[in-house]
């Protein structure tokens, strides 16, 4: 299971994360691990960078066959803040030497989506820009929710759609076809995170060479791809770690304060446990009544949370790995 980060992220510095991280290649030179080469364009705003990289680092870290080295990467630069600049210059690879690279297979990241029309957003023309280059170059791209939706776009020319209500919590998802390299060792109604407001709508998937392996009827389709996983598509979240949901709503209720949304949020649907809500409603209610923002006691909130969606993204990732060195060894 170790995974070589290049360069070593601060980020990482972990105790959880300390058996699985080495810090360089050589750390490892005694062990007849097969390795592979990972990008991870991380698009993700200043806030949530490093926990991505944790979150998705850590995935790749799921197979004990594999040495994984991974090349954090990003685009759209001088959008972020002057701090977060600095860390991913001095911390990233630049986005040209990683064309340089010889490179298994590619992350891209979600992000927040600002713009109604995706196409409008400032990372879209360097997004494509690394899409059609992976495209040639890259055995393998996993794209993840806003990711998936801009490929979507740019490569079949079909548009998210937003939905009545945003796709948020934990859900469990139909497997539509158990053979494919993706779905080994995952369970019929596996668990899984969802956070998006737009949804690709079926029939337009269904129209190209992609094909849906699980879904949700009200969340939505969880991850597609095509035959050969040249293209892997989420709109759901396997990486995200236990608290990923707590964050988004803590980031919510800010927003009703300052006066951001005109409603107090719903729950993430199935998240938080039966113990927790009569907490998370006089918080509520106190919330309403004082228009102040409000203590959440992560700690106590947490330690209720099952993620049991954890295991399926591990199965997930182990099989995308596998289906990476399967491709290595045939090209």
């Amino acid at each position: 299971m170790p995974v070589v980060a290049h360069p070593k992220l601060p980020s990482l510095d972990r105790p959880e994360l300390k058996e699985m991280l080495q810090v360089d290649h050589s750390s490892n030179s005694n062990n007849s691990y097969q390795e592979l080469h990972v990008a991870l364009l991380n698009l993700m705003p200043d806030a949530a960078l490093q926990a991505t990289e944790r979150q998705f680092i850590s995935l790749l870290g799921s197979s004990n066959e594999f040495l994984v080295h991974v090349y954090p990467t990003s685009i759209d630069i001088g959008s972020r803040g002057q701090e977060y600049q600095k860390y991913i210059q001095d911390y990233y690879n630049d986005i040209q030497s990683i064309y340089g690279m010889p490179i298994d297979g590619l992350i891209i990241s979600g992000a927040n989506p600002s713009k109604p029309n995706i196409s409008e957003e400032s990372f879209w023309s360097p997004l494509i820009e690394v899409m059609n280059w992976a495209d040639q170059e890259v055995n393998s791209i996993l794209c993840s929710c806003l990711a998936t939706h801009a490929l979507m776009k740019a490569k079949f020319n079909i548009d998210r759609k937003i939905r009545d209500s945003k796709s948020w919590g934990v859900f469990s998802h139909n497997l539509l076809n158990t053979n494919h390299a993706l779905t080994q060792d995952l369970t019929n109604d596996f668990e899984g995170p969802h956070s998006h407001y737009y949804d690709i709508p079926r029939e337009e998937i269904e129209k190209t060479e992609l094909q849906i392996l699980a879904e949700n009827d009200e969340a939505g389709f969880f991850l597609a791809s095509t035959e050969n996983s040249d293209l892997v598509l989420f709109q759901g979240h396997p990486e995200y770690d236990k608290k990923s949901l707590l964050k988004e709503y803590q980031r919510e209720i800010e927003n009703f304060v300052n006066g951001l949304r005109s409603d107090y949020p719903p729950l993430p649907t199935e998240y938080f446990s039966k113990e927790s809500l009569q907490l998370l409603d006089d918080i509520k209610k106190r919330t309403i009544e004082t228009m102040e923002k409000p203590v959440i006691p992560e700690n106590e909130l947490l330690s209720t949370i099952e993620a049991n969606w954890q295991e399926s993204g591990r199965v997930l990732y182990r099989n995308w790995l596998n289906i990476l060195f399967d491709k290595k060894e045939r090209s």
